[in-house]
């Protein structure tokens, strides 16, 4: 097996494919098989290839843009097929793993695919290469006088400009989780993007921000945020930094999400003098920067 270019010399076996995925009805809306110019200017000029078994076009994918913004440059639709015959033998997810890697050399950092409810198998194809499904859009257009359903799925490349979202999680989002959101953003250096929450609102804790602003970080422009307030963000790493928040924190649905847990010791318990408190604040910072100049060094 070998995967090459896609070159006008492959297209009548290419076409010969598509009409096969034609004839399934649930590949897609259209009916007639294109040309070579009309199929040419459809497809971008990356990332087009063949599968080949015994110098025998087998198999062949394409992308097309989404858009002709700028903005969104990097976004692109996949399209593959597969020849009746060379169907379940792993063809399919080896092109298509292919063609990630290959769109990521050349700068898409975003593949979708709207599929039909109905073709189990490449939906399920796409799964095992990363895509997620992000939603179904209802009776999109008709195929042959009936209307169909697209299931739409995306891979997010995590290689180009990609950002990771991190939540850090505490009680009240006071004192622990500030100090932390502090400290990730200053090692993360623009690396990540960093929240912090609670399952309750305490507000800014004023020694935190005193603590943090000896150390040259000022969280004095923080706000104590509801965990509630981020729902439908994709996270990448939930951080719990305190044994309540992991034990009684809502299911935050983020199934790509790395969970950590640290609980970190607590100043805003400490009574005693100014002194005293001071040294719990500074004792608890001290935890919270080494943790968190780790996890930035061990993750980005």
């Amino acid at each position: 097996m070998q995967i090459k270019p896609l070159g006008k010399g492959h297209y009548p076996k290419v076409a010969a494919i598509y009409a096969q995925g034609l004839d399934t009805g649930i590949a897609t809306f259209e009916t007639q098989v294109p040309n070579w110019e009309q199929w040419n200017s459809k497809f971008l000029p990356e990332c087009r290839f063949v599968v080949e078994v015994d110098d025998e076009v087998v198999a062949w994918c394409a992308l097309s843009k989404i858009s002709k913004r700028e903005v969104y440059r990097g976004v692109v639709e996949n399209t593959i097929y597969v020849s009746e015959t060379s169907r379940g033998k792993g063809i399919g997810k080896t092109l298509l793993t292919h063609l990630v890697t290959e769109s990521e050399k050349a700068g898409f950092w975003s593949l979708q695919a709207a599929i039909f409810p109905q073709n189990q198998a490449s939906i399920q194809l796409h799964q095992e290469c990363g895509f997620r499904i992000i939603g179904r859009r209802e009776k999109i257009a008709q195929r042959d006088g009936r209307w169909y359903d697209n299931v739409l799925m995306e891979r997010r490349s995590k290689k180009i400009d990609y950002m990771p979202n991190i939540l850090v999680l505490c009680t009240g989002n006071s004192c622990r989780s500030q100090m932390a959101h502090g400290y990730l953003e200053k090692f993360a250096d623009g690396q990540a993007q960093v929240f912090s929450a609670g399952i309750e609102t305490h507000g800014l804790n004023p020694g935190a921000v005193a603590i943090m602003e000896e150390d040259g970080i000022d969280i004095s422009n923080h706000t104590s945020n509801h965990v509630d307030e981020y729902e439908g963000t994709s996270w990448d790493f939930i951080i719990t930094v305190c044994d309540h928040a992991y034990e009684n924190c809502p299911f935050i649905p983020a199934p790509n999400a790395k969970r950590l847990h640290q609980n970190f010791f607590d100043p805003s318990k400490v009574e005693g003098s100014d002194e005293e408190k001071h040294q719990a604040f500074l004792k608890a910072r001290n935890e919270i920067k080494d943790y968190c100049r780790n996890f930035i060094e061990t993750n980005l």
